[in-house]
């Protein structure tokens, strides 16, 4: 049933990109504590290249690293140097925190942010025509966005410092959206941390909330709701957290999401686990914890 929905999900997302040689370079090297920091990038499309913050540590790895995906907020000037811990708000630094608990960590933009925005549209007119665009094509701006990070994980895996078994991802908002559907379709995540990432489609229009444009899937609803998404996980370990009193991503829908998930991870039911904190669209400290014991846990068993 598992893999029916996923190819259902994989017919809606639609047309994807085609492949392309990686092609990476490193631009910028500085030493951080514990490590050094690298601003990297790379292909992802001809004629298209991700820049991205890379994490490593002092000690030789093989080590586990985590691909970070940065939040949306209406904040197109910021991008992957919100994680890196350059600029932004400092409860979005993860993967320098990551980096400093001794995790190699790659921080990239998403399509309109920092270093990939338009010339000449601004802001939300550039998504608006990321996404119009890719409709008439055939595809969709979900499409696009785990295309990139499908690269990221292609990036990631190529290293020598990573051991390519112990991925992780994790995201806050978008960041957190994207981990959902980036976990679902593609088993290389070993395991996923979603912060304040999604409630369920029918809690959004229930609600009358809007959302970035890749939120929306065509057609999704007519073969099932996120719960359907979450449960392509299984039996990956999975993590969301959420805010009590999040306004944007209703936690009824939340309960709702993970609750009916748990069948698709039947006696592995210990692997699917919601957090509820209070506030309401945050990635506070004590989530952030929550966040990396529970990368810990599955990522560095032993503390290795």
């Amino acid at each position: 049933m598992a893999d029916g929905f996923r190819g259902m999900l994989r017919r809606c997302l639609g047309r994807t990109p085609a492949h392309c040689a990686l092609r990476p370079s490193a631009a910028e090297r500085v030493a951080v504590p514990g490590g050094i920091r690298l601003k990297v990038s790379y292909a992802v499309e001809r004629g298209e290249r991700v820049w991205a913050y890379l994490f490593l540590p002092a000690k030789p790895g093989p080590h586990p690293a985590v691909l970070c995906a940065h939040q949306h907020h209406h904040q197109y000037h910021l991008g992957k140097s919100e994680p890196a811990g350059l600029a932004g708000d400092p409860d979005q630094f993860y993967a320098l925190e990551l980096a400093a608990r001794g995790y190699v960590t790659l921080a990239p933009d998403a399509v309109g942010f920092e270093q990939r925005q338009h010339p000449a549209l601004q802001g939300q007119a550039y998504e608006r025509f990321e996404a119009n665009r890719r409709l008439t094509e055939g595809s969709c701006l979900q499409t696009k966005m785990l295309w990139d990070l499908k690269r990221a994980l292609d990036f990631l895996a190529a290293r020598r410092e990573v051991d390519a078994r112990r991925i992780g991802c994790l995201g806050h908002s978008l960041g957190g959206q994207e981990t959902l559907f980036l976990c679902a379709l593609d088993r290389r995540v070993a395991v996923g941390v979603s912060s304040c990432g999604f409630s369920s489609y029918r809690a959004l229009f229930d609600g009358a909330i809007n959302h970035n444009f890749a939120a929306y899937v065509p057609r999704l609803l007519q073969y099932g709701d996120l719960d359907r998404v979450l449960g392509l996980v299984a039996p990956r370990p999975f993590l969301a957290l959420a805010g009590k009193e999040d306004p944007i991503f209703p936690l009824a829908g939340v309960r709702a999401t993970v609750g009916k998930a748990r069948a698709a991870y039947g006696g592995a039911a210990h692997h699917l686990r919601l957090r509820v904190f209070p506030g309401g669209h945050g990635f506070s400290a004590p989530m952030r914890e929550a966040a990396y014991a529970w990368l810990d846990r599955w990522l560095r068993p032993g503390g290795s």
